[in-house]
């Protein structure tokens, strides 16, 4: 498979994601309808008024759960990488190991022609696991866990901060951030019920 066939397949995927987050939202508001006609205990006959209710309502809360979310996270990639308790990284105060992690960011930087991405590192993670977020490769961040920064030797560190480098080159950060946005409308329903 070539990268482009690859490219055509994840836009069909993502088509595919919508169409089922928009099947939840469906399945939620049939449910909640079911639940609040059970809960009245009404027959189940079909009354188009309450499920017109419950759908505006569930689509209004899923709506300003989204809404409210998306401005929490238009500060960016700091936003996330503050939310999961990374911490700034900078030269002054970095070990050896975390001058390493800059110095590969830097150079990948400047192989891919994009600005310096400020570097967090999640010092409670001992997992191996990293992430690029942000709007733009200008707001863009680069997070690392801690295990990840132990567990790795330099070739292996270069290779996953080149993969998160393609997410910043991508734009596949920027739909990740709007995914978590629109998704939180959902967990708010979760949360409420």
């Amino acid at each position: 498979m070539n990268f482009f066939e690859h490219q055509d397949r994840a836009r069909q995927n993502t088509l595919y994601l919508i169409g089922l987050f928009l099947l939840a939202i469906l399945a939620t508001i049939v449910l909640l309808y079911g639940a609040i006609v059970w809960a009245l205990n009404e027959k189940l006959t079909w009354q188009p008024e309450l499920f017109a209710i419950v759908a505006a309502g569930t689509v209004l809360s899923i709506g300003s759960g989204s809404v409210y979310k998306l401005i929490q996270l238009r500060a960016g990639g700091k936003a996330i990488a503050e939310d999961l308790g990374g911490k700034l990284m900078n030269t002054a105060s970095a070990n050896d190991r975390e001058r390493q992690l800059l110095n590969i960011v830097e150079e990948m930087s400047i192989a891919s022609g994009i600005p310096i991405p400020a570097v967090y590192i999640l010092d409670r993670e001992r997992g191996i696991n990293a992430f690029a977020a942000g709007f733009t490769p200008n707001d863009a961040v680069v997070g690392v866990t801690r295990g990840c920064l132990e567990q790795l030797d330099r070739d292996e560190l270069q290779g996953v901060i080149a993969h998160e480098f393609s997410h910043i080159l991508n734009g596949d950060m920027r739909l990740n951030l709007r995914l978590i946005g629109i998704l939180q409308g959902l967990l708010l329903i979760h949360i409420m019920g």
